[in-house]
């Protein structure tokens, strides 16, 4: 008896942690252009900045430039980079990333990122946000970002 229960126990163990995973970011296309797993981490609940990490693919022959991206959780939204510069890390904006035809470009802690400046309210697991990236020819994708510790 003691090793049914046992597995009774692991068998709830086991679908409490099912129950409680995080929903995964979906992937998003227009066009020739994918973004991949729009993900943030949560924050702290007096944090005033978040960051947003995904992939960006371009399946097409043209080179895309990314120009722009907008979020209603920030007042601001900046691409960032992130580098080693005579042994210091420094992060610093940039005003476009390109992606070239056939190529991925990846937005990841500690390298390429996007930051949100002046955050509404906190990321908290779970939680959903939309975020719009703007191409240098005009066009725009709407993805939903979703907060997971990942």
């Amino acid at each position: 008896m003691i090793y049914s229960d046992r597995l009774l126990g692991c068998g709830a163990a086991l679908l409490a942690c099912c129950i409680a995973l995080p929903a995964q970011a979906a992937d998003f296309r227009t066009g020739d252009l994918i973004v991949a797993q729009p993900w943030s981490r949560p924050t702290p609940p007096v944090a005033t900045v978040g960051a947003v990490y995904f992939s960006l693919t371009n399946t097409g022959p043209t080179p895309q430039r990314l120009t722009a991206i907008s979020s209603p959780v920030a007042r601001q939204v900046e691409i960032h980079e992130t580098r080693r510069v005579q042994g210091m890390i420094q992060m610093r904006a940039v005003t476009f990333v390109d992606c070239p035809p056939g190529g991925t470009v990846r937005s990841e802690p500690g390298g390429l990122h996007v930051m949100l400046v002046g955050l509404n309210r906190p990321l908290t697991p779970g939680m959903q946000y939309p975020l719009s990236l703007t191409f240098q020819d005009g066009g725009v994708l709407n993805v939903m970002v979703t907060v997971s510790a990942q």
